[in-house]
């Protein structure tokens, strides 16, 4: 099969040119002016941006938080990635305790492979850090898995300690994998959360206080003094404070091998959506900043010192789930829906309003992720040989986030009422039409899993 996309304004993360794109057999074959030959499929982008297909570097499909599942398997979960422009997600495959890596990324695979509409990889993340999981790292690198994840906002059993996450950084680093780690400190945490419950502040205006941007800033600090000492590339996942950019920005302007990672709602939706009756909708972690931090974070967008914007997209139903935390927030599971949102989003709140560039959104949202997580050039560009994947996006059009046009199973977006300019109009996957205009039209199973080379320097 033959595709042909022409008149359209081809934007990368380094070029911007008119041109037409022809595919065969699911990869770009040609890229040149006045492109004439015959094609099973034209598709005119006439006034239209194209894009390469976005890469979400965090999501987290049919998997447990806070004792709850998701809403969103890989199937709503995908469907609602397509639509709005992602046609590859690096999911967390969630280890059990005692459970072996191996069998985690089996499990993992198991649930994607019928339902997942986008291709699809892993980031492995570990529950525990000892010699057994340890020892699996190399082999689970070798099946195309090159990024490991733990998280610092545990305690009790859950904590993960020094010798431990220097030993991890040190046994992915030496493995050609890339460390990826959610930086809070959780014992911190646990003492403000006890705090906060004996004085009975427990309604969703307290959950920044539970949390602060200290909090984050000191874990940040924290795995970047171990890094250093395990000479080993980390990613920092969703970074939200002022305070932790300002960890990444003293440790790259020393030469330390760290990449950032924030996430659209951090830079486009603030903290005093707690304040609202139904603010619970909004907890997820690290929480909402106030408006003064998203602004940092653009300037650190800017300024190089951020390298990735992932949506974090963990759907839950207010109804029956967010709303056990009414009255105790920390009754309610953590995180919500937006990887459908998250292109246009960041489209009209950065490139419409000046912040950044269109050809730094590409950077932002696909090509620095497929360049961190082993993908490009296969995913993340516009070239000869590349995934015929990509976006057909009109940067003209306006539109209102809303649950009514969201495809999430979960019964509310946190972007309802956002007016964006800038929407995606049509997507295809290996030069197949898989969504036009917020419709989905490729099938459950037809996204496949990408094996992912060892990490390099981007």
């Amino acid at each position: 099969m033959t595709t042909l996309i022409k008149n359209g304004t081809i934007i990368t993360a380094t070029d911007t040119y008119k041109a037409d794109i022809l595919v065969k057999n699911g990869i770009i074959s040609e890229i040149g002016r006045e492109i004439s030959k015959i094609a099973s499929e034209i598709i005119d982008a006439a006034d239209k941006w194209i894009l390469p297909g976005a890469v979400d570097p965090h999501t987290h499909m049919d998997s447990q938080c806070d004792g709850m599942t998701t809403v969103d398997d890989f199937e709503t979960g995908t469907a609602a990635a397509a639509a709005g422009g992602t046609t590859t997600v690096i999911d967390y495959a969630e280890q059990v305790p005692g459970v072996s890596l191996a069998q985690t990324l089996e499990e993992w695979k198991t649930k994607a492979a019928a339902r997942a509409i986008v291709d699809y990889g892993f980031h492995m993340a570990l529950s525990e850090v000892n010699p057994g999981i340890l020892a699996e790292i190399p082999g689970i690198v070798e099946a195309g898995v090159s990024s490991f994840y733990v998280s610092l906002d545990g305690h009790g059993d859950r904590h993960i300690n020094d010798a431990e996450l220097i030993e991890f950084l040190q046994c992915t680093g030496s493995a050609g994998a890339l460390a990826c780690i959610h930086a809070e400190n959780g014992e911190i945490i646990d003492l403000f959360v006890r705090r906060l419950v004996a004085e009975g502040k427990t309604s969703a205006k307290f959950i920044p206080a539970a949390r602060t941007p200290e909090v984050e800033a000191q874990a940040a600090a924290r795995v970047v003094s171990m890094a250093e000492m395990a000479k080993a590339p980390i990613y920092l996942t969703c970074l939200s404070s002022a305070h932790a950019i300002e960890k990444v920005k003293a440790a790259r302007d020393r030469g330390l091998t760290v990449y950032a990672e924030t996430c659209s709602h951090y830079l486009t939706i603030s903290g005093d959506r707690y304040e609202d009756p139904e603010g619970i909708k909004y907890y997820c972690t690290p929480p909402l900043r106030s408006c003064w931090h998203g602004d940092i974070l653009w300037k650190a967008i800017a300024s190089g010192d951020i390298q990735t914007v992932g949506s974090d997209h963990r759907a839950f139903n207010y109804a029956g789930q967010k709303d056990l935390g009414i009255d105790n927030f920390t009754m309610a599971p953590r995180g919500f829906p937006g990887i459908q949102e998250r292109i246009s989003a960041l489209c009209s709140k950065g490139v419409h309003s000046g912040k950044i560039s269109a050809n730094r959104l590409v950077d932002l949202v696909s090509a620095t992720p497929a360049k961190l997580f082993g993908l490009f050039p296969r995913k993340g560009t516009l070239a000869v040989g590349s995934d015929a994947d990509m976006i057909v996006f009109d940067p003209k059009a306006e539109m209102t986030l809303s649950k009514a046009i969201a495809l999430s199973r979960s019964d509310y977006t946190p972007y309802e009422g956002m007016k964006v300019r800038g929407a995606t109009w049509l997507v295809l996957q290996r030069g197949k039409t898989i969504a036009r205009e917020g419709k989905v039209m490729g099938r459950p199973g037809g996204g496949e899993f990408v094996p992912r080379a060892k990490f390099t320097l981007p």
